[in-house]
């Protein structure tokens, strides 16, 4: 007969305790924990002394295999292999070492099974309201910990941690160092200091009894729901943990056992809670916060907010899964700057996209809100989003190029009411806006001059497309040439070949038949005061309040000055290009520039070279002046420049910091369908 002695505070008399695993019992032929034999048979005479060789070979040979099953277990790499080795009791002539035996051995049984259907129940009370709290208890290899669940006004679960013991707080009989811990917590004996498994199972009951009396030793409120977290099987001491857990406590559940225990650190408990968390029932429905422009035949539209469901009520994920709903969002106008005044045009603007968990209502003090990312959208143009699930409240959002979205850096972004607080209550519909562009048909190269009627071509369609930013497009082309002397012996040249505004096929029509002019020898300048002249020819009658014009200046060389300025020769009829130009801006019409590089053919330190320089930036920047409409070739696109030239004006009823639900201006019953 083999046995260790001890008592049982529950039971008195003697205690069995296996010599391989230190397995407590009472009168059993066999420990329970590894199938060491506790008994013989009853054998007449004394035991020789090869009985006693027999029996201690056994026991031997069983307290390595026992004390190699639990290395297994609790090696976490190559560089442990060696400590851990250490710890093993000897095994008598004939057993192998472990670096020479490394197959793994069966895992035990496992225990109870799980049940998923009761968590799921237990999830669904607690984001009703029906379960308060649901504390989860893990025990890990590092420390036992207890994380505490609980849901929001809204329905949404959220993790907190709740208490968390190092084991060698908790039992003082386990090793401090990492290696040998495990290896104990993993069943291992070897030739540590061997814990004591009655003692141990009281410390976890005393813990227990401390940290969730609620739910344990039979005090406290009923209503309190435990869920143990279960992890990998066949871990002795962390199996025993979890015995005691369900043998002192109202355990209402368990969860799928993981491959291996965790840590047991309140941090890698809070977010394994978190992921069953995921599983929950959606108990509102998790919406998109837009606006909604009315329709009228006014110029000024009402302004609404709309919500769109983006994943209905009582939607449940599966372990692992996520769902995806894809919502095409529209831009607005450009908000104005704080400090007053109209905004530039942009091709973009920030948006913030509201998810809420359910309707936000005007009398609500603390919406339900999920989040505020931000988006950039271009004006009056659409982009198209996908919102992944991940779980209740955790909703993760991506552009069509799969961009993640996401909110104000370091969490600084505005709350949902500082949002609201900026949305207008009417946007002014914009009127027609008449584009004019004037292009330089003169160069040294036919490819640039085919560079410039290209981009024309796509900016007056791709202004088409936008229907001049909802109001409607009329567009007129201007094109222009070199200067040629002017004396008696030459007659006039017609340096300008225009057609007023209309629509934009007739002006495309009108680009296409204009003729480009190559010539070997550029002068400094072109003939841009005479188109800037009949731009004001163009804009000079009347015209609808409402209307937006614009002009667009391509090309690659300046004006020329009313008279010779240095090395710049003057116009040869004498027009005053900023005279033209003021009587344009006088009119409302906003003038951009798509100016080419140029640089000045003179040689450095030339007399007059510097003044020359000095006028040909100049007049680049004169010619843009306040409206700051300066597009780079090869970097603003025909699309952008559209986007910019047909916004229009903003005010401070314009803009808007949601994103619309369709196109903020619907065509008018009498306008006319858009291309």
């Amino acid at each position: 007969m083999l046995l260790s002695s001890g008592t049982d505070e529950k039971r008195s008399g003697p205690v069995v305790c296996c010599p391989v695993c230190l397995h407590p019992g009472r009168d059993e032929r066999r420990c329970r924990a590894c199938g060491f034999p506790l008994f013989g048979e009853p054998v007449l005479g004394a035991a020789t002394e090869e009985d006693h060789r027999s029996a201690a070979a056994e026991l031997a040979a069983a307290a390595r295999a026992w004390d190699l099953d639990a290395a297994r277990r609790a090696l976490s790499g190559p560089a442990e292999r060696a400590e851990i080795a250490g710890l093993l009791r000897p095994a008598p002539p004939g057993v192998p070492h472990p670096s020479d035996d490394p197959a793994p051995v069966a895992p035990p049984a496992p225990g109870p099974a799980a049940e998923p259907h009761a968590l799921a129940e237990l999830l669904h009370g607690l984001t009703t309201g029906e379960v308060p709290e649901v504390l989860f208890v893990e025990f890990g290899t590092q420390r036992a910990a207890v994380v505490r669940a609980y849901a929001d006004a809204a329905g949404l679960p959220h993790a907190r941690p709740h208490a968390e013991t190092p084991w060698t707080e908790l039992v003082p009989g386990l090793a401090r160092a990492e290696a040998p811990r495990r290896f104990q917590l993993a069943g291992g004996i070897g030739t540590v200091e061997p814990v004591d498994r009655p003692d141990f199972d009281r410390a976890v009951r005393d813990w227990l009894y401390a940290v969730v009396p609620g739910a344990c030793g039979g005090t406290g409120s009923s209503a309190t729901a435990l869920v143990l977290l279960r992890g990998g099987t066949g871990w002795t001491l962390l199996d025993r943990a979890a015995a005691v857990l369900r043998d002192s406590c109202a355990v209402r559940t368990e969860s799928t056992p993981d491959p291996a225990p965790g840590p047991g650190t309140v941090s890698a408990t809070t977010d394994r809670v978190r992921r069953l968390l995921r599983g929950a029932p959606l108990r509102e429905p998790h919406t998109l916060l837009l606006a909604r422009a009315g329709a009228g035949p006014g110029d000024h539209l009402p302004v609404e907010l709309t919500h769109h469901v983006l994943f209905e009520a009582g939607l449940r994920l599966a372990p692992g899964e996520t769902r995806t709903t894809s919502v095409t969002v529209h831009g607005g106008l450009p908000t104005p700057p704080p400090g007053g005044g109209a905004a530039a045009p942009s091709g973009t603007l920030t948006v913030v996209l509201p998810l809420l968990a359910g309707h936000h209502r005007p009398a609500d003090h603390r919406p339900p809100l999920l989040g505020l990312p931000r988006a950039e959208l271009p004006v009056l143009g659409s982009a198209h989003l996908t919102f992944v699930l991940h779980g209740p409240g955790e909703i993760e959002v991506r552009t069509d190029g799969g961009h993640l979205l996401t909110e104000a850096p370091d969490g600084a972004g505005p709350d949902l009411r500082a949002v609201l607080a900026r949305m207008p209550r009417h946007l002014r519909r914009p009127g027609t806006v008449e584009l004019i562009c004037a292009v330089e048909m003169s160069g040294t190269d036919p490819a640039e001059i085919a560079e410039r009627v290209a981009f024309t071509d796509d900016l007056i369609r791709a202004a088409e497309r936008h229907g001049g930013a909802g109001g409607g497009l009329r567009a007129a082309v201007i094109g222009y040439y070199d200067h040629a002397p002017r004396n008696e012996h030459q007659p006039d040249r017609k340096v300008i070949r225009s057609v007023g505004p209309g629509t934009p096929g007739r002006a495309l029509r009108h680009l296409r038949e204009l003729t480009a002019e190559v010539r070997t020898r550029r002068s400094l300048t072109s003939s841009l005061e005479d188109a800037l002249k009949e731009a004001a020819r163009m804009t000079a009658g009347e015209r609808d309040g409402s209307a937006d014009q614009v002009l667009l200046v391509i090309g690659g060389r300046p004006p020329a000055p009313y008279a010779q300025e240095g090395l710049v020769p003057g116009c040869p009829r004498a027009v005053d290009w900023r005279e033209q130009l003021r009587t344009l801006r006088h009119r409302g019409v906003r003038v951009g520039v798509r100016a080419e590089p140029f640089t000045v053919p003179v040689a450095p330190g030339t007399p007059g070279g510097d003044r020359l320089g000095r006028y040909l930036s100049r007049a680049w920047r004169e010619l843009a002046g306040p409206d700051r409409l300066l597009l780079r070739p090869g970097t603003d696109s025909a699309e952008r420049a559209a986007l910019a030239l047909t916004a229009g004006r903003s005010h401070d009823t314009d803009g808007t910091p949601l994103a619309f639900t369709a196109p903020p201006f619907p065509l008018r019953p009498s306008d006319p369908p858009r291309s």
